[in-house]
């Protein structure tokens, strides 16, 4: 399964503002994971005409009834591969250090502190918040930071493109790559 991972796309009105080269990428997709900050259900509306979609609120998002978008927290089961999905990763701590790296504060066992944060252990974990894209295992746990496809963070240069995860989950392996974009005239309505 091929999975597409997304956040802090910042999409207003009916949500059709992402970048063109973000929905090509996507078409080739089987599930859309949005990790928050998505400020109008549009935006959900409009990535689920291209794979199905699941979601977890980010602060300041409109609620939602129905499955698709949780309000924290999230577990989904692809095989026996469990992604936990969360906006900010610090939430409900304990404190997570992200820059480029990880770094756990006061942690006795990644377990314990991911079945805090979903209520049961999990192998990849995507979130977003920070607009920083990241890779890193730490403890055969795959942390995931799709970055944003519209508004890169501070550390990338004035004028780069936004960024998006892909996952891919074969034979109960999983692994994750950084799309980063590179459409210069790619703001276009669909």
């Amino acid at each position: 399964m091929r999975i597409g991972v997304v956040g802090c796309t910042h999409e207003l009105g009916d949500g059709k503002g992402q970048p063109t080269e973000v929905l090509e990428i996507l078409s080739t997709v089987d599930l859309i994971l949005h990790c928050g900050d998505l400020e109008t259900l549009g935006i959900l509306d409009h990535l689920e005409t291209i794979a199905p979609v699941k979601a977890v609120r980010g602060y300041g998002d409109p609620h939602e009834t129905g499955d698709r978008l949780a309000e924290q927290t999230r577990v989904i089961k692809i095989d026996d591969i469990r992604i936990g999905m969360i906006h900010d990763i610090n939430w409900p701590g304990p404190s997570v250090v992200f820059s480029d790296t990880l770094e756990f504060k006061n942690l006795t066992s990644i377990d314990s502190l991911l079945e805090q944060k979903f209520g049961e252990t999990v192998d990849v974990i995507c979130f977003s918040d920070t607009h920083e894209e990241y890779i890193g295992w730490y403890k055969g746990k795959l942390f995931v930071n799709p970055g944003s496809t519209a508004h890169p963070g501070i550390r990338h240069k004035k004028n780069d493109l936004g960024t998006l995860a892909i996952l891919d989950i074969k034979n109960n392996v999983v692994s994750a790559e950084i799309v980063y974009l590179k459409y210069i005239n790619q703001y276009k309505k669909v």
